[in-house]
């Protein structure tokens, strides 16, 4: 679950996951801390607890010597956010820290049911011992002449991410009672390709698609992480990583490694870890592309999932519609085919629940200012009128359920505090009642059997799960299965009957029970997963996990097995592929506690500030620098000192800045000192040169702000900064010229709105930005400069296709031209200054191929795109009095890539064709080739 600074390792949560918020903790949070000699625990008050487990968890791990890749032990920062309804985690570097995400995921087959705070503790903390291990050889170099990002980058370079996420899933496995290595879910992902017959390439599956399902480098690393150990040995990654780390081998250093310490070729041992996996899973033989019982076809041109399906009074079907080019949707399917009933908002979970012609789920909403503080909230969404309503506002509710009568809503509260509950709501979101329990640590899937009772899913606090009936009138619950470590969800009530999803058998199956009996019934054998069932008058419809998404399914409950299980033939915890470790499960008991005291202590908001964390070189043309950056734990101040040197007019400067984000403002200030300024003066035959130091200083106050709602993303940025510049002449004439100075002001207010994209989309299909920005001179010097830009985006003719409008207005006091050109100008022109700018611009972006091929794992092609576009500038002389135009058509081709199987980079080329006269040039009709690069490859 590693996200690092320079590249993101991984993101358990795409949607809304950020590693490293700026300035997103609200002031009113009071920070304290245990503080040990392997790691400092941050974490707001009253969260000791917590804090005091995740500490004994840490120093268990650091002290175990299984499965081990190295002795040394280096203090990490871990700062625990409570604030966030995103379940997540990271370690970085630059600076050196780790996040976790305290509010657990209630998807009980994604990530199983150990508690949240040990899942994180051993998955995360993985991650410290990689980083704390690493350090060798040219990585260690690396670290010494560039700091923490450079050894991000030299480990990301010789350590593939696979390994990273492999190897801490693989701790999570062997260290706990489930671990993802025991989830079918997850470990069906390559399952279902090889059933399907998909035989992908091994770049295209290191580096995913957008056209088709690719398991993601979690799956594959574990996959192939668990089979070294049990091939080669506890000490075989050690020794593998170690050698990579430092660069034996400079090129590929960890194939070489892995043939080292193997015996065999990277390629061969790729090939015998799938082998391995094959056979024990029957992955030759074939089953339905559609699953068991399919409603429809599998779509082999657009990849869709069918999720959450539910059975109207009338025989229709309402499900949520995911694909990769339109975003997700409720869907009404009858005799006479699809209707699209509405797109859903922002959300973090794909659950929803339907019931008499209404629609309920949870959306994503955040608050505006800090980054930290967001919530889930109730959606009601009418199916016949289409019409949204939300009734629940900065709540933090889950997976909610609707009442057989309409009137009330189940959903489970995950309190920033800790803890969970089923809270049961009015349709005005008023709270009529809570259900709780002391020996649940989290309520999930709540399902109404009557207006008096319902089910649900419940996580002990060892990580053992079982389902529960709850009475509403006296709050009692009563389990209706036994405790295991076999996760269970997506229960289902009819007449009497309770349907459920269960790895009972070792896969995801649907079971049956009948409350009061003790025979329990498989109904399902579809070897790759059986999700999100919902049965009404004997109608069963689930979900069936497929390589082509998840297949909707439906058949008469009579026509299923009915297979009767014994519940004490169950094994627990069943495996669907041996876990390679001689290393055990004790280390992490369930039941909280610790056999250390760890003492508390308040954590001051100032500690260490000034935290100087990397130093790097930069070049982008023509300006040469080397900075050192710096960033304090809590991510409130960010500061760099750099040295600049411009080769255009051969100066060199020294400067500092600095940004604060811990206040409603952002507070900005720097200063930068240039040496040896040059300019000629006087007449052509007589000319002078002046030299001069200048000294530059600013300070500014501004107000990000960004949220979501509804459907769309919204941000919104004001701010102004206060410029000084001062001249100091040096030379002949350094007693001729006083010492100058002028001051300015900049203002400037951003504002901008997009809905969510899918994954074959190049631009939103609907948003815009708008931009204006004022800059003028204070004092005697008169001086001023105007500039405005917009952004349009909408829909082109196909799903997948962009029309992309820009425009853009400059006008420029004309007596002191002081400020520099900020106008983007007609492609192909060599760009002009002049007093007033207008200018306009049509795109239309389309997608051509997705080759999915790379070569080498140095180039991996994901897509390729056109871009066909007119441009027109016109421009105004000084006076205003005459105009000229500046227009340009043509078309760019762009490659979406990636290198060495990890870096995003996107380049391409361009043809404009001019049809007036280049100022500068003087063609006109000239056809214009230009490459198109990033401005920067390295992050600055």
């Amino acid at each position: 679950m590693s996200l690092r600074h320079l590249i993101a390792l991984s993101v358990l949560l795409p949607v809304f996951a950020s590693a490293q918020r700026f300035g997103g903790t609200p002031p009113s949070v009071k920070w304290r801390q245990v503080n040990t000699d392997t790691a400092r625990i941050i974490y707001p008050a009253g969260l000791d607890t917590q804090a005091i487990r995740i500490a004994e968890l840490v120093h268990r791990q650091a002290a175990a010597k299984q499965v081990t890749l190295g002795n040394r032990t280096d203090k990490i920062n871990i700062v625990l956010q409570n604030l966030t309804t995103v379940s997540n985690g990271y370690v970085g570097m630059g600076p050196y820290r780790s996040e976790f995400y305290l509010t657990p995921l209630l998807n009980n087959f994604s990530l199983g049911s150990i508690p949240w705070g040990d899942q994180l503790s051993v998955h995360e903390y993985r991650h410290v011992q990689q980083f704390n291990n690493f350090n060798n050889g040219l990585s260690r170099l690396m670290r010494t002449l560039f700091g923490q990002e450079g050894y991000a980058l030299a480990v990301d370079a010789s350590v593939p991410n696979w390994f990273f996420e492999g190897d801490a899933v693989y701790n999570e496995t062997v260290l706990t009672g489930q671990g993802r290595g025991r989830l079918p879910l997850f470990m069906n992902a390559y399952p279902s390709l090889w059933k399907a017959k998909k035989d992908y390439s091994w770049m295209k599956l290191r580096n995913g698609s957008l056209k088709d399902y690719v398991p993601g480098h979690y799956n594959l690393g574990y996959m192939l992480v668990n089979y070294g150990y049990g091939k080669y040995g506890d000490g075989f990654w050690k020794n593998v990583t170690h050698d990579a780390s430092a660069y034996k081998g400079l090129f590929y250093p960890f194939q070489k490694a892995i043939a080292r310490h193997a015996g065999v070729s990277y390629k061969q041992f790729r090939e015998d870890a799938f082998e391995y996996y094959r056979s024990r899973m029957g992955a030759d033989s074939t089953v339905s592309a559609g699953g068991p019982a399919p409603v429809y076809p599998p779509d082999e041109k657009v990849l869709t999932s069918y999720l959450f399906p539910y059975t109207t009074a009338s025989g229709s079907t309402i499900y949520l519609k995911v694909s990769n080019q339109r975003r997700a949707g409720f869907v009404l399917a009858d005799s006479s085919g699809e209707h699209w009933i509405r797109n859903r908002d922002i959300s973090g979970d794909n659950q929803f629940t339907y019931r008499n012609g209404k629609i309920v789920y949870a959306g994503y909403e955040n608050d505006k200012r800090w980054g930290w503080r967001d919530y889930s909230v109730i959606k009601i969404v009418d199916v016949d009128t289409r019409h949204s309503k939300t009734i629940t506002h900065r709540s933090r509710y889950f997976t909610p359920d609707i009442s057989p009568g309409g009137n009330r809503i189940a959903v489970v509260e995950l309190p920033k505090e800790g803890g969970s509950s089923i809270r049961i709501l009015d349709l005005g979101g008023k709270v009529e009642k809570t259900i709780s329990a002391a020996d649940i640590a989290v309520f999930t899937d709540p399902k109404f059997i009557s207006e008096d009772s319902l089910l649900t899913a419940v996580r002990l606090h060892d990580g053992r799960m079982a389902l529960a009936i709850a009475d509403l009138n006296t709050g009692s619950l009563l389990r209706i299965t036994d405790p295991s470590f076999h996760v269970i969800g997506y229960p289902s009530v009819d007449n009497g009957v309770i349907y459920f999803t269960a790895s009972y058998s070792g896969s995801d199956q649907v079971f049956a029970i009948r409350p009061g009996e003790k025979n329990l019934y498989q109904l399902t054998s579809w070897p790759l997963g059986n999700y999100f069932v919902n049965v009404k008058d004997g109608k069963m419809s689930w979900s069936a996990f497929t390589a082509e998404g998840y297949q909707l399914q439906q058949a008469g409950t009579e026509t299923l097995s009915w297979t009767k299980v014994n519940p004490g033939e169950i094994k627990d915890a069943a495996e669907p592929f041996p876990i390679n470790s001689r290393a055990t499960a004790t280390l992490l008991p369930g039941a909280a506690g610790s056999t250390r005291a760890f003492s508390t202590s308040k954590y001051p908001k100032a500690t260490r500030l000034l935290n100087f964390h990397s130093w790097r070189p930069y070049y982008e043309d023509p300006e040469f620098s080397f900075s050192l950056y710096g960033e304090n734990v809590l991510n409130t101040l960010q500061t760099q000192v750099y040295y600049l040197y411009n080769e255009n007019d051969n100066t060199n400067a020294v400067g500092l800045s600095a940004v604060y984000g811990a206040l409603l403002p952002h507070i900005t200030a720097g200063s930068q000192f240039t040496f040896g300024r040059r300019a000629l003066i006087g007449q052509p035959d007589n000319r002078l040169q002046l030299v001069w130091n200048q000294v530059d200083t600013r300070v500014g106050l501004n107000i990000p702000l960004s949220w979501a709602k509804g459907q769309s993303y919204r941000n919104f940025n004001i701010g102004t900064d206060y410029v000084y510049r001062n001249d100091y002449y040096r030379g002949v004439f350094k007693d001729s010229f006083a010492t100058t100075g002028f001051s300015y002001l900049r203002h400037y207010l951003s504002f901008g709105q997009q809905v969510e994209t899918a994954a074959k989309h190049i631009f939103p299909r609907l948003g815009y930005n708008l931009a204006a920005n004022y800059q003028h001179v204070l004092g005697e010097i008169e001086s001023w400069q105007f500039l405005s830009t917009a952004t349009l985006y909408m829909p082109g003719f196909f799903p997948t296709h962009s029309i992309v409008f820009r425009g853009g207005f400059q006008e420029t006091d004309t007596l002191n031209a002081v400020f520099g050109n900020g106008m983007a100008y007609s492609r192909g022109y060599n760009a002009a200054y002049f007093s007033r700018m207008f200018r306009l611009s049509a795109n239309y972006h389309f997608p051509l191929l997705y080759p999915d091929w790379g070569f080498g794992n140095i180039l991996y092609i994901q897509r390729v795109r056109s871009n066909a576009f007119y441009d027109l500038t016109r421009v105004y002389s000084r006076d205003k009095s005459a105009t000229a135009d500046q227009r340009s058509a043509g078309g760019e081709m762009f490659f979406d890539t990636k290198w060495w199987n990890q870096y995003e980079l996107t380049f391409g080329f361009r043809v404009s064709h001019l049809l007036d006269r280049d100022f500068y040039t003087g063609r006109t009709g000239a056809n214009v080739f230009e490459f198109i690069v990033p401005v920067s490859i390295i992050p600055r």
